[in-house]
């Protein structure tokens, strides 16, 4: 198949434009045959772009407006306290809303239509914000914003492992979590330039518009690719389109818990895994929320300059998250290669992504720690945080590919576990991180980030050693509770 056709294919066409149009407005239109093998790569890429977009937008809106706090708050005549919670309720709601999204899509066998829903409340929440006139009003705009954000957040790693086939999913989760990682970090420059020239409501309409493109391009590009895994699937069903009545059927029956995800945690190996997945990305965040304070009152930077100091980290985080996932990977064919031909997931973990954990994401803590709490040169602190980017862009790149594939059918799930764990150790370092820093120097705060991120690694390598005998026994636990229901 040619570039021509596969544009044609991500698009209508004048033969199939009734067709067309039919499977963009149903509620679930199966994917006929399996998306890794139907899908070309073009329109692989596509959908990995346009997932990756949509999910861009939970960290883009978490941090876009943190430049311009000081004017809100004085605009608002709202307290510091009402500030903050806007802050960490948006990264708790973040954690929770995936949880929703991945039950409904485990359980009905349906991706799309919940990133186009999710999108919208995302849309809506966004212009909320651009005119609310309170704190109250600002703070439950930003709750709905994290719920809308919510979505793509966990479908888009469930996408990947839709269309890639588990040998590719390293690298196609780099590239998905490039969005995730580049929000985050992209937010406070383009805040910091939108807020000086428009005000602090722009923030809000610029996320609203960018909300709405990426609804256009999941209308248009993104089909529904939900693959079920024979795990999914009832002994008295076969895998056909023509069970589909009876399918929907043993769905409508069952009782949807929303919070089911968080369940999986009970899992040594989900548990274990997601522990320095989050602590990685939660100590991240935590100095995320102490740059402004850092580089205003250290370093005399203005607004838009202190949101230019987090390019670093972004650039650290693509690297990162480009060069990890592709080494897990290539870990993984060789693991395969070793063993006769058969995968083991365990081997996905490449030595690269240990010595990032051990010595990459360490160094960086501590340069930008103790960079800031000597006051030299404003580079070392930026390059701190870049290097601390760098590396966590490997760990969660491997890490976030094994717990996708952890517990066969239960991707969507257990990355929504993994990702409450994250947004919670977020939540609670993004509110005591100022306290401690202030309590004990930058340098010190630099310590404790090196030595918690050393013990999480720690706690990684018991899912290396005895993680497949975990796995096994979380799906055998898992399968009889899915017989049972």
């Amino acid at each position: 198949m040619d570039i021509e056709e596969d544009i044609n294919s991500v698009g209508p066409s004048r033969k199939t434009a009734k067709g067309f149009w039919k499977s963009r407005l149903a509620l679930r239109d199966g994917f006929e045959g399996d998306p890794r093998h139907e899908l070309s790569r073009f329109q692989k890429t596509v959908i990995l772009c346009v997932v990756s977009q949509a999910g861009c937008l939970a960290g883009f809106s978490s941090t876009i407006y943190f430049p311009s706090l000081v004017q809100i708050r004085d605009d608002l005549k709202a307290s510091q306290t009402s500030i903050n919670a806007s802050v960490s309720l948006f990264i708790l709601f973040m954690g929770i809303a995936p949880l929703v999204t991945s039950t409904l899509s485990d359980t009905f066998k349906i991706r799309r239509i919940l990133y186009l829903a999710f999108a919208a409340v995302f849309t809506m929440a966004s212009i909320g914000g651009g005119f609310s006139r309170s704190a109250a009003g600002l703070v439950l705009a930003r709750v709905f914003q994290a719920v809308g954000s919510g979505g793509a957040t966990i479908l888009g790693a469930g996408t990947v492992t839709d269309i890639y086939v588990q040998a590719e999913q390293g690298t196609a989760m780099g590239l998905f979590f490039l969005g995730q990682f580049l929000g985050p970090v992209l937010g406070p420059p383009v805040g910091g330039l939108v807020s000086h020239a428009f005000g602090w409501e722009a923030t809000f309409f610029f996320m609203a518009i960018l909300s709405v493109v990426v609804i256009l391009e999941i209308f248009f590009l993104v089909p529904e690719t939900y693959r079920q895994e024979p795990e999914d699937i009832p002994d008295s069903l076969e895998v056909n389109n023509d069970d589909a009545k009876s399918m929907q059927t043993l769905t409508k029956s069952r009782f949807i818990n929303p919070f089911e995800a968080v369940l999986l945690l009970r899992h040594p190996v989900i548990l274990l895994a997601s522990i320095e997945i989050g602590m990685v990305f939660g100590l991240m965040f935590s100095v995320e929320t102490i740059i402004p304070e850092l580089f205003a009152h250290h370093y005399g930077l203005n607004e838009t300059e202190t949101g230019l100091t987090y390019l670093g980290a972004g650039f650290g985080s693509v690297f990162g998250a480009l060069i990890g996932g592709k080494l897990s990977d290539m870990s993984l064919i060789r693991g395969k290669q070793r063993n006769g031909g058969e995968a083991v997931l365990e081997d996905r973990f490449s030595p690269s992504m240990w010595f990032a954990g051990f010595i990459i994401v360490p160094i960086g803590a501590l340069l930008f720690g103790w960079g800031a709490e000597k006051h030299l040169n404003i580079a070392a602190p930026i390059a701190g945080f870049a290097i601390y980017n760098f590396g966590m862009g490997q760990v969660m790149s491997a890490g976030s590919a094994y717990v996708v594939n952890a517990i066969p059918g239960q991707g969507s799930s257990a990355t929504a576990a993994a990702n409450f764990l994250r947004m919670v150790f977020a939540c609670i370092f993004s509110l005591i991180a100022q306290i401690i820093v202030d309590a004990v120097g930058y340098g010190n705060y630099g310590i404790i980030m090196a030595v918690i991120n050393v013990i999480c690694m720690g706690v990684f390598c018991i899912v290396k050693i005895k993680g497949a005998k975990m796995r096994a026994t979380a799906a055998k636990v898992e399968q009889a509770k899915n017989k049972q229901k």
